[in-house]
């Protein structure tokens, strides 16, 4: 299975499966909690309910969903679709980055399955982008499916990277500041071309997927409040990201 279509065709099929997979390797499934989300690792009381409006693989479907139509949208709307699309056309191995970017999507999120605490209020996923990471390079043997070592890499790599401006978010917001006023600090501005000389690999690329993974967070009119009172703000922080780190060249 060469075609990277279907690979993320069969990569979908099989993610209840590879979440109950990551589940028994990393979590102790004797404990209730543990043992409910290896039956249901769908459901959205398994997740962050703060934060997002569906379960993990829901959320992911509609991610992978939003990257092939409100992404694009955003894109030409901000005049950076060109720019952006030359560079994600670039291939690997014969593989655009856009088509590899499915499979990013698909998994970024696998290692919430290994990662999740029980925190005093709620669930907890730190560090899940980094073991996603981990979890792609040698627990799901990617190579069987015809992708390649160095498109593995990038798919890795890009599901490590898919939280850089989520960390910024968490902690702007812990200090009062994640609101629309934020984007337009210079402090932001410097973050954000301290991502561009961090990440000179994947920089547009962590700004498209923080812009579809916020999207397929909630819907801003039926959402939780929280998730949806930071909806405006992460589509901002995407524009204003993509702006600055692009309008710098490189």
């Amino acid at each position: 299975m060469s075609n990277v279509a279907d690979i993320a065709r069969e990569i979908d099929r099989r993610l209840p499966e590879l979440a109950r997979d990551v589940i028994r390797s990393h979590l102790d499934v004797s404990v209730p909690e543990n043992r409910s989300f290896l039956q249901s690792p769908d459901g959205r009381e398994q997740h962050q309910t703060e934060w997002h409006q569906w379960g993990i693989i829901t959320h992911t479907r509609r991610f992978l969903r939003d990257l092939e139509t409100a992404v694009p949208g955003y894109l030409r709307s901000w005049g950076r679709w060109e720019t952006v699309d030359a560079r994600l056309q670039r291939p690997i191995d014969g593989a655009t980055r856009w088509q590899l970017l499915e499979v990013t999507i698909l998994l970024h999120d696998i290692g919430k399955f290994g990662a999740r605490r029980r925190g005093r209020q709620r669930f907890h996923f730190g560090g899940h982008e980094v073991l996603s990471g981990e979890i792609i390079r040698s627990q799901l043997h990617l190579d069987r499916l015809g992708l390649t070592e160095t498109q593995i890499e990038y798919i890795a790599r890009t599901a490590e990277d898919h939280f850089v401006l989520g960390v910024v978010r968490k902690r702007a917001r812990e200090q009062g500041a994640y609101d629309l006023g934020f984007v337009e600090t210079s402090s932001f501005r410097e973050l954000a071309l301290d991502i561009k000389d961090r990440h000179p690999e994947d920089f547009v690329e962590i700004g498209v997927l923080f812009l579809g993974d916020s999207l397929s967070k909630a819907d801003p009119e039926s959402g939780p409040e929280r998730a949806a009172g930071q909806y405006g703000v992460n589509i901002a922080v995407a524009r204003h990201y993509l702006e600055i780190v692009l309008d710098a060249g490189g």
